[in-house]
């Protein structure tokens, strides 16, 4: 601290009001000079001339104390106007945003001098103008020269409005029966009141004129919403499965517990930051939309219109709605996909090809038709050493050996002592074990999952089919950039075109509409977990990420802590546990309990049976006639392999 003997003030007017430069100088030196890259900025507003001269003598003797050469901060003056262009005409905004972007974008510590309630509506109409570089949340000391006996209900007026801005980092300092600097503050949070803009004192500098190494026990700027003191949020939500679940008393409607995904984050928020939680259900029940008039529905109108604090309902991160609400640190990343129509029921002939795909199916059949010719080759033209060689001493049904192998049977005599015919034995027994297993363990997920049939893989496919996806809102404008050709509309808020509406319509069994909707992968299998007789079916390439997050009202004071608690949640994994506890199982109604098959499913087994029963009696006929025909006899005994 500069010695008060080494201050040389100008005029009688700058020692009466001694104690508010020196604090002032203190604030700047000690606290806004350190820490920081943004520069200081110093504005006045003053409605009564003495005041004013008053304002500008402490300004005057502030700013010469802190452009010695030992100062070590860089400050502007609001208002204070910039070099002209080459061609003597005033730079515009923008221009002074590209070339002094470092410090004029950047108003994160501010001091300002009033006098008044009027002068602080001036302050007021210069951080609501759209040309504003203020923060809601930045650093602001403002220094009251006024001496009005009403100056506290004045101060009670400031901080109610400021809070209605959600401007909570502010200080006033003042001068106390004209001796010493007081700082004011106020806590809107406390354990005596909720939403409180009462000013509070704070700080004295009663000793910092006769004390030259003058410090304080406080932080200058205390924080205000860590602790709540269990405060009521208004939230705006319902039960929205799986990401909220809302229980409430039937008697009262009093909240009993929330939970879900995003209930439990914000239930672990409000432990956090001790406050409680108050739901308030919009009328409708939807997120709603915000329209470029400023005007919105549902949910986006209670935290537009400061009827909520905040809003929790699986949102994605748009910018349609970023532009007018403030958004949370994202907690969840998802994936955003296209849920549509399973499809006709697969046939009973079809779920037994359905294991293998066509590739694999031709594989299989070459080499077993590669195998057959083999057989009957050697039977035909080979020796009798080839065939010792090739089949083994005495194995005259290799033919049986081979298909019995292929089925899962076993072979007790004949077999082979050669190494040749061994290996060849030992590689058809890995190769038909791998597929029949292979086969077996998707038939029975087949049968137990009652699959239905719906080719569409990508995105493309979708669209060439001419299908209508429907989404929300905010995602219109994204998808339509990403799918141009495709048919994209928007969800009615009640009506045929609601998202309910459209979901019952493509869940329906056997249900073959054209439609779509774009929705979050959780949702989709959610769906299919609790409906498992009205499963969609959830296309396998996405559409696009999604971060999810909550809102709040723009510039709100819980953004900043939430911020830092949301990323303690997600760096010790609890986010990732929420949703693993919401995870669906899809291959069953519940763990461990299948479904009982019904006959239509084993039809198609059955059927082939009795196809075989009808070749075996048709083979059985030929070797009846065999008795009495030379040439069907010779064509009975080569088959007989």
């Amino acid at each position: 601290m500069t010695p008060l003997e080494e201050i040389t003030l100008n005029n009688n007017q700058s020692s009466t009001n001694l104690p508010l430069i020196l604090a002032t100088i203190w604030i700047i030196r000690n606290h806004f000079a350190n820490n920081t890259v943004s520069t200081l900025t110093i504005g006045q507003f003053a409605e009564n001339r003495k005041y004013r001269q008053i304002q500008s003598d402490i300004l005057d003797e502030v700013l010469r104390d802190i452009m010695t050469p030992q100062a070590i901060i860089k400050y502007m003056v609001e208002g204070e106007t910039y070099e002209s262009n080459v061609l003597g005409d005033p730079w515009d905004e923008a221009e002074k945003l590209r070339r002094f972007y470092k410090y004029y974008s950047n108003r994160a510590k501010t001091i300002w001098f009033l006098d008044s309630m009027e002068s602080y509506i001036k302050f007021e109409e210069v951080l609501l103008s759209k040309t504003s570089r203020y923060h809601r949340h930045a650093l602001y000391l403002f220094i009251y020269t006024g001496d009005q006996p009403e100056r506290m209900d004045i101060l009670k007026d400031i901080f109610s409005r400021l809070f209605n801005l959600y401007v909570t980092n502010v200080n006033v300092l003042l001068l106390f029966g004209g001796k010493y600097a007081q700082l004011y503050t106020y806590f809107p949070f406390s354990k005596y009141a909720c939403n409180s803009p009462r000013p509070r004192f704070y700080i004295s500098f009663k000793d910092i004129v006769s004390n030259p190494n003058f410090t304080i026990s406080h932080e200058l700027f205390p924080e205000k919403v860590s602790n709540m003191y269990k405060c009521p949020l208004t939230v705006a939500t319902w039960t929205y499965a799986p990401y909220v679940y809302v229980k409430k008393d039937p008697d009262t409607g009093e909240l009993l517990s929330i939970f879900g995904i995003e209930g439990t984050v914000i239930d672990l928020l409000s432990k956090k930051m001790n406050f409680t939680i108050r739901i308030k259900e919009p009328q409708p029940r939807v997120a709603g939309e915000i329209f470029p008039n400023g005007t919105a529905t549902g949910a986006s109108r209670m935290i537009l219109q400061q009827e909520a604090n905040i809003s929790i309902m699986a949102y994605i991160s748009a910018s349609e709605r970023t532009k007018s609400m403030q958004a949370s640190t994202s907690y969840v990343t998802t994936n955003l996909a296209l849920a549509m129509p399973l499809g006709r029921p697969l046939s009973a002939f079809e779920r037994l090809v359905k294991p293998f795909h066509f590739m694999v199916w031709i594989c299989f059949s070459s080499t077993f038709f590669i195998g057959l010719i083999c057989i009957f080759y050697i039977r035909i033209w080979a020796k009798t050493k080839v065939m010792l060689v090739v089949y083994g001493q005495g194995n005259r049904t290799p033919l049986t050996n081979f298909l019995a192998i292929l089925l899962g049977g076993t072979i007790h005599k004949n077999l082979p002592q050669k190494n040749f015919a061994r290996v060849i034995l030992s590689i058809w027994i890995l190769y038909t074990f791998v597929l029949r297993t292979s086969y077996t363990g998707e038939l029975f997920k087949i049968l137990q999952d009652g699959s239905m049939k719906n080719n569409l893989r990508t995105l493309e496919q979708v669209v060439a089919n001419n299908y209508t996806i429907y989404t929300f809102g905010v995602l219109e404008k994204m998808l339509k950039s990403s799918l141009p050709r495709a048919k994209i509309r928007r969800f009615d808020d009640d009506g045929q075109n609601s998202k309910s509406a459209i979901v019952d319509a493509i869940s329906k069994p056997n249900s073959r509409v054209k439609k779509a909707v774009a929705v979050l992968e959780i949702t989709s299998k959610y769906h299919n977990q609790m409906n498992p007789t009205r499963r969609i079916k959830i296309l396998k390439e996405r559409i696009m990420p999604g971060s999810l997050v909550f809102y709040m009202p723009p510039h709100s004071y819980l953004n900043k802590p939430t911020h830092f608690l949301i990323l303690n949640i997600y760096g010790a994994g609890l986010i990732k546990r929420y949703i693993n506890w919401q995870k669906p199982d899809l291959l069953t109604d519940e763990k461990g309990k299948f479904i009982c098959l019904q006959l239509n499913v084993l039809l198609g087994l059955f059927a082939i049976y009795g196809l075989l029963l009808l070749l075996s009696f048709g083979v059985f006929i030929l070797e009846v006639i065999s008795q009495n025909f030379y040439r069907i006899g010779k064509i009975i005994d080569f088959l007989n392999i």
